[in-house]
């Protein structure tokens, strides 16, 4: 069974039946396995994020639904919704949105504060985020604070930390979108790497097609619709 699941997924902003209203998606159905890695493409305000939100269950469909390791999302409480969020899905944003006032260190363990742990536990997750962070390269930063951080290992850092729950799902929304083409490129190769070693389903929004080709499948939004991009990946 596929891990992430949408089932002619719908999403409408506005009433129905009124100038103002608005549909994004309109019937769109999609699968994506664990170890797994595909991207969306597609103009401006095509709704691309607006799936990645409904998605990471950070809004809900209009019509249609969403299963997420089997689990249908649209009828869950905010409550555990979070907890799914928290548990099973990772995100990583344009935008790195890291914590100025914390280290590097301090940032990628926030997530693990959302639920009670044990001494043990919150030990288990410290040598979890230091063995992350090695293996992206960020060892001799983990002290810093954001300020100290190139754009793209504020980046790495963010991924870390959505990966510090041991999510099966990454999200990621125009990841490379703000850095520079060397660490744009160390970054979709991080993104890879992920995606194969810790056995991911991978789902990557984004306007660049040179990060787009590092995924399995390629598919473009537009005009509500998800369909397959011409051209297969370099995969």
């Amino acid at each position: 069974m596929a891990y992430l699941e949408l089932y002619a997924v719908s999403k409408r902003y506005g009433a129905a039946d009124t100038p103002a209203a608005i549909d994004v998606l309109e019937g769109v159905s999609m699968t994506l396995d664990a170890g797994e890695s595909m991207a969306v493409v597609g103009p401006s305000g095509c709704g691309k994020s607006t799936l990645l939100n409904l998605i990471g269950a950070l809004d809900r469909p209009t019509a249609g639904s969403i299963r997420l390791d089997g689990e249908p999302l649209e009828n869950l409480s905010e409550e555990q919704l979070a907890g799914i969020r928290n548990r099973k899905i990772g995100f990583v944003f344009q935008q790195h949105h890291l914590l100025p006032q914390c280290t590097v260190l301090e940032n990628v363990l926030i997530p693990t504060l959302a639920t009670r742990r044990t001494g043990a536990e919150r030990t288990a997750d410290a040598d979890r985020a230091i063995s992350l962070l090695d293996r992206v390269g960020l060892t001799e930063r983990r002290d810093h604070r954001p300020g100290r951080l190139s754009g793209g290992e504020m980046q790495r850092t963010a991924v870390v930390r959505a990966l510090i729950n041991r999510p099966k799902l990454l999200l990621s929304d125009e990841p490379t979108g703000s850095l520079d083409q060397h660490s744009a490129q160390a970054l979709g190769d991080l993104l890879a790497e992920l995606n194969r070693t810790e056995h991911l389903a991978l789902m990557v929004v984004t306007h660049s097609m040179e990060l787009a080709r590092r995924m399995h499948r390629i598919y473009r939004l537009e005009n509500g619709s998800l369909t397959p991009a011409i051209g297969v990946s370099e995969k």
